[in-house]
């Protein structure tokens, strides 16, 4: 995060319980550093302490304020505004979307462990709560949307899903669908196979992908461009330091495409 901020892509914007580091101007990256990593030693069994958590909206649906008033309650129902903990929130402004970093110890002011089992299913149960998400209508309505795409294959089903967030995985005979670190539905792999439809190759969506591919300067890059002027996922599939497939999602057509397993070697 402070390399961020000397390279002017970041500001830090709070900083609270730090003591009278600060009071005589700005504080240095090892201030904060030896601050933080003294009051975490009030607890040495906790091998690693850190918690940093990323908070990010769609494109600019939410102000900076708006943001970091949503981080605080975020650290209240996670546990980690107590008096005198300390924290350190940084706005980044090195994509297009609003989003913040927070950084604090996973050590209480009285020494003791914050809670964090089941912190990602917990941490997905506060976002919905303050944001009055109902977790179970909106994947009712994606696993309706999904249902709408033309897709002949689990692999291109699997594609729908991840382009809209969630984790999707079979295991004897049933699909699972994960998302916040919770297994959210459980289905059986025939009632996906019975949705099998015949797929179309539309060669506009393959010039569009060639011609895109040939001038972006990576598969991030790609994405951007595709996802922004056509509405078009790439979901990649396996390790990045190994070949690796894809698919295309076409939303505006809800019909999705296999890609070939060569895209990174021919960038």
């Amino acid at each position: 995060n402070e390399h961020k901020v000397s390279k002017v892509l970041a500001r830090l914007i709070e900083m609270r319980n730090f003591g009278t580091i600060g009071l005589a101007g700005r504080p240095t990256t090892e201030e904060l550093t030896d601050y933080l990593k003294k009051y975490s030693s009030a607890n040495s069994r906790i091998r690693k302490p850190q918690f940093h958590v990323a908070v990010s909206c769609k494109g600019r649906e939410m102000t900076e304020s708006e943001l970091l008033d949503f981080a605080h309650r975020y650290l209240k129902e996670m546990g980690y505004a107590e008096p005198g903990q300390p924290w350190l929130i940084y706005a980044h402004h090195d994509t297009d979307n609003t989003h913040l970093h927070i950084i604090t110890s996973r050590v209480a002011p009285d020494g003791r462990k914050i809670a964090y089992s089941h912190e990602r299913r917990r941490s997905q149960e506060v976002i919905d709560r303050i944001l009055g998400t109902d977790r179970q209508k909106k994947i009712a309505d994606d696993m309706d949307a999904a249902r709408q795409y033309t897709f002949s294959s689990f692999a291109q089903f699997k594609a729908i899903m991840v382009s809209m967030g969630y984790e999707v995985y079979k295991k004897d005979e049933n699909v699972f669908i994960k998302h916040g670190g919770k297994v959210q539905r459980q289905i059986p792999l025939a009632e996906v196979e019975q949705l099998f439809k015949s797929g179309y190759r539309e060669r506009a969506r393959w010039s569009i992908l060639k011609k895109y591919r040939d001038v972006s300067g990576g598969k991030e890059e790609l994405q951007k461009e595709l996802k922004e002027k056509f509405g078009i996922d790439l979901v990649f599939f396996g390790r990045k330091d190994a070949p690796y497939g894809y698919m295309i999602v076409d939303h505006a057509h809800r019909t999705v495409i296999n890609g070939a397993r060569v895209l990174a070697t021919e960038q």
